[in-house]
C-alpha cells in the first residue's frame, strides 16, 4: 500500500494541513510547503505593513506595478465580483477595519467599532495587463481574505500533485488533486456551525475545491458589547445580517468557491440556494440559522458512500 504522508503547520493566520500519497520521499516534499506558503503570505497579507498588498493599498488612487502573483489574484477578484454581481467585493477593507477587524484575528482585542463605511465600487479597480499596473479608487483598500486562501490551497495542492494524490486544508479552504488508492476521492467532513465535533455532511472529492464561509467563525465584541463578524455586506458596509449560518461551495476554482460561498451567505437562504443551484460549475449546501440543512441538486452527487471512511479531513 502506498503510504500517505502528513504535515501540519501555521500560516496565513490559520492551521494548514496537507496529505500526500506517494512512494517518493513524502516528508521532504511536504516540508517545502511552509516556505511556499510564506512567500504567498508575504505578498498577499493585509496584516503585514511590508507586504505587497499593503503597499498597493497605501498607494490607492495611483498607478502601481505589482507582481504576477498579486495581479493574478486581482484579476480573479474582479471576475468573482462580476459573477456575484458585487456581493463579493474585494474593496471591503475600510469597512472591515471600521468593524474592528484591524489586525490578525489572534491579536484582535475588543474595540470601539460599528461605524458605517461605504464600500467602493469594485468596477473602480483598474488593471493594465500589459504592464501589470493597478489603480485602486482613492481612499479604498483591498482585502483578498478568503479568496487568497482558496487560491493558495490550490497552488499548494498542485505543487504536491506532481508526486501523487493530495489534499490541502488551509484554514477550512480545501483543495484536492487525485484520489487515494482504492478510493473515489478524499473524504471531507463539513463541520456543523457552532460545534467542535458535529458533522453536517461528508463528501468525497477527487478534484477541485470545497470552501465554507460562516458567520460564527471569526467573531469579536466591541467595547459596548456588540457582536461583530468578518463577513461584510458591501451593500451596507456592515457585518452581514443573514439567516445563513454557513455556506459550503464545491467548485473547480478555490477563489471562486470562496466568493460564491460569501455571496450565498449574503443573499440569504432562499435566494442564495436558488442562485447557487443555477451556477453550472458549482454545488453546495447551507446551514440555516434554525439548524436546517439545504443543498443544491448537484451537491448530492458528492456525498460520500458508506464505505469511504479513511483519509478524513474536516472543512
Amino acid at each position: 500500500m502506498t503510504p500517505i504522508h502528513y504535515i501540519r503547520f501555521r500560516a496565513m493566520g490559520c492551521t494548514v494541513e496537507a496529505q500526500l500519497e506517494t512512494e517518493a520521499d513524502g516528508t521532504r516534499i511536504l516540508s517545502e510547503l511552509p516556505a511556499t506558503t510564506e512567500t504567498l503570505e508575504a505578498c498577499l497579507s493585509r496584516f503585514r505593513p511590508e507586504s505587497e498588498l499593503s503597499r498597493m493599498n497605501a498607494a490607492a488612487g495611483e498607478w502601481t506595478q505589482v507582481s504576477e502573483t498579486l495581479f493574478r489574484l486581482l484579476v480573479l477578484a474582479k471576475n468573482a465580483a462580476r459573477l456575484t454581481d458585487g456581493l463579493f467585493n474585494p474593496l471591503v477593507l475600510p469597512a472591515l477595519v471600521a468593524a474592528g477587524y484591524d489586525r490578525s484575528f489572534e491579536a484582535l482585542q475588543p474595540g470601539a467599532s460599528g461605524a458605517q463605511v461605504a464600500v467602493a465600487d469594485w468596477r473602480g479597480i483598474e488593471l493594465k495587463p500589459e504592464t501589470r499596473e493597478v489603480r485602486l479608487p482613492e481612499h479604498s483598500g483591498i482585502d483578498l481574505g478568503g479568496i487568497a486562501k482558496g487560491w493558495a490551497a490550490q497552488i499548494l495542492v498542485e505543487q504536491l500533485a506532481a508526486h501523487g494524490p493530495a489534499i490541502v486544508n488551509l484554514g477550512g479552504d480545501i483543495a484536492v488533486a487525485g484520489a487515494p488508492a482504492g478510493r473515489l476521492g478524499w473524504r471531507v467532513d463539513i463541520g456543523q456551525p457552532g460545534t467542535d465535533n458535529d458533522i453536517s455532511a461528508t463528501v468525497s472529492l477527487k478534484h477541485g475545491s470545497i470552501v465554507t464561509s460562516a458567520t460564527d467563525y471569526r467573531r469579536w465584541q466591541t467595547t459596548d458589547g456588540r457582536a461583530q463578524h468578518h463577513i461584510i455586506d458591501p451593500r451596507t458596509g456592515q457585518p452581514a445580517d443573514t439567516d445563513v449560518r454557513s455556506a459550503t461551495v464545491i467548485h473547480s476554482n478555490g477563489a471562486l468557491a470562496d466568493a460564491f460561498a460569501k455571496a450565498v451567505l449574503l443573499m440569504g437562504s432562499e435566494a442564495g440556494l436558488r442562485w447557487l443551484d443555477a451556477q453550472w460549475d458549482a454545488a453546495g449546501m447551507i446551514v440555516r440559522a434554525d439548524g436546517a440543512l439545504l443543498a443544491t441538486g448537484r451537491f448530492t452527487t458528492f456525498i460520500a458512500t458508506e464505505g469511504e471512511t479513511e483519509h478524513e479531513i474536516t472543512a
